[in-house]
């Protein structure tokens, strides 16, 4: 006779009410009667704190149905076996579920595919896996103080220089994976700049990184990484001005960090500083594809970015790269969800980053938009989910215009380490921080700490 797992899982957690068991199930693990069963079960513990017992259940007489059901099939002789082990009965249940499931959204994919656009399939399977990841725990959420190691371990919370300042990494140790960090400036005040800066410095450390583009598109970016590893300008590259000499600058600085050190490349190098055949490199490079650098940067051009493709691209590098432990969303007030502009939903959105920086153990980095006071616009709450945040303040123009090196940089919000003020040097021109020079101006909060929901109420005024 074949063994109805449900039924056992059920049968199991009335006799040994065991929290560990429960813990580890969901209500779309069970169907039917089994199902209305386990919300009883789960009813019962929200009222009292416990699992309840078989006699316990059984004693509730509202339905006589469902107390008929518990007597005659749950209780059962058959739903006893102490040869499954717990694990066993939740990764099967796990399975049943997956499967059945991925079946029916199957059909139903099957069914609409030929009305389907591409990019609309390839949605409906990331919102699928999407909808099983969040079916599935991945980590114990019970811990036991007296059981856990009496010292930290490096594997405990890995911290990396944060790319900002070498004197706030000295006080507060930089930016820990499984954290949110928020970047507050103005229209125009270099957010992207600064969050592709700290992308690049987790690289450059052996790390891989993605980087997410909303608004600029991924030739900005790519031109704006050039010009930090070359100290070719910018605006050289952006507007295809380059010298000669510039453009072998640039080939050897990406070489340098992108790709293995090897013989191919100091000779394809070499033969370019003579040849100056730029066309006849790039193809040469094509073909001969020198070995690339084990960890990467990634950029990801997404004018509709959502939370799900987030979600998607983080899934899909964790898996190929063990080093994926940073992530750039530029910015969260421009991610695509619905009610995008309500105060609410930008809550919602920072909520979910914070999500994704814990389920792929990743650093996660947003910039969001401050007013002229430092407050946060769209809404405050977006605050509430970061672990870290900073406003940074674009220096002052000079009389012909050009912008001082000096951009100021705030804390405004740290669950751990101390608030600090300081300046960090900036390269306008090649758009790179150089958190080797900065300068702590103090070791106080911003004004901009003091705001928040004081009033209980966010409201929307800023959003059109």
């Amino acid at each position: 006779m074949a063994i109805d797992l449900q039924k056992l899982t059920l049968r199991r957690l009335l006799d040994t009410q065991s929290n560990d068991l429960y813990s580890k199930l969901l209500n779309q693990y069970f169907s039917g009667v089994n199902s209305t069963l386990f919300d009883k079960i789960k009813s019962f513990y929200k009222a009292n704190t416990r699992l309840p017992s078989t006699d316990e259940i059984l004693s509730v007489r509202k339905d006589t149905g469902l107390q008929e059901y518990l007597e005659n099939q749950i209780c059962a002789d058959d739903n006893v076996n102490e040869a499954i082990q717990d694990e066993f009965l939740v990764a099967q249940l796990q399975d049943f579920y997956i499967r059945d499931e991925t079946i029916h959204f199957m059909d139903k994919f099957i069914d609409q595919l030929e009305d389907l656009e591409k990019i609309e399939i390839v949605d409906k399977f990331q919102n699928h896996l999407l909808h099983m990841n969040q079916a599935i725990p991945h980590d114990d959420e019970l811990y036991d103080i007296a059981e856990l190691e009496f010292f930290p371990s490096e594997d405990d919370f890995k911290i990396y220089p944060s790319g900002l300042s070498n004197e706030f990494d000295a006080i507060n140790g930089g930016f820990a994976t499984q954290e949110l960090i928020m970047l507050g400036g103005r229209r125009g005040s270099g957010k992207s700049i600064i969050s592709l800066n700290l992308a690049l410095n987790r690289f450059l450390q052996g790390n891989t990184v993605a980087f997410f583009t909303i608004e600029m598109r991924y030739k900005e970016v790519y031109d704006r990484v050039l010009s930090i590893i070359s100290g070719v300008p910018f605006l050289d590259i952006f507007r295809n001005q380059l010298t000669d000499k510039q453009k072998i600058q640039m080939a050897s600085a990406k070489f340098d960090n992108f790709y293995k050190p090897s013989e191919k490349i100091n000779k394809m190098i070499k033969e370019l500083e003579v040849t100056k055949d730029f066309k006849n490199f790039e193809k040469r490079v094509k073909i001969e594809r020198p070995e690339l650098k084990d960890h990467r940067l990634f950029m990801i051009d997404d004018e509709s970015l959502t939370l799900n493709r987030i979600d998607h691209y983080c899934n899909m590098f964790s898996s190929k790269y063990p080093n994926y432990n940073m992530a750039v969303v530029d910015y969260v007030n421009i991610i695509k969800h619905d009610d995008q502009k309500d105060w609410k939903t930008q809550i919602t959105i920072a909520d979910n980053l914070k999500s994704l920086s814990r389920k792929y153990d990743l650093t996660m980095i947003s910039p969001y938009q401050i007013d002229a006071s430092g407050e946060a616009r769209f809404a405050k709450g977006i605050l509430d989910a970061a672990d870290r945040s900073f406003n940074f303040f674009p220096p002052a123009e000079t009389d012909d215009r050009e912008l001082e090196s000096k951009t100021s940089i705030h804390t405004t919000k740290k669950r751990n380490g101390k608030h600090m003020s300081f300046d960090v040097l900036m390269d306008w021109s090649c758009v790179k921080i150089n958190p080797a020079t900065s300068e702590v101006l103090n070791e106080r909060p911003h004004n901009a700490v003091k705001y928040g929901m004081d009033s209980g109420k966010e409201t929307s005024r800023d959003l059109s």
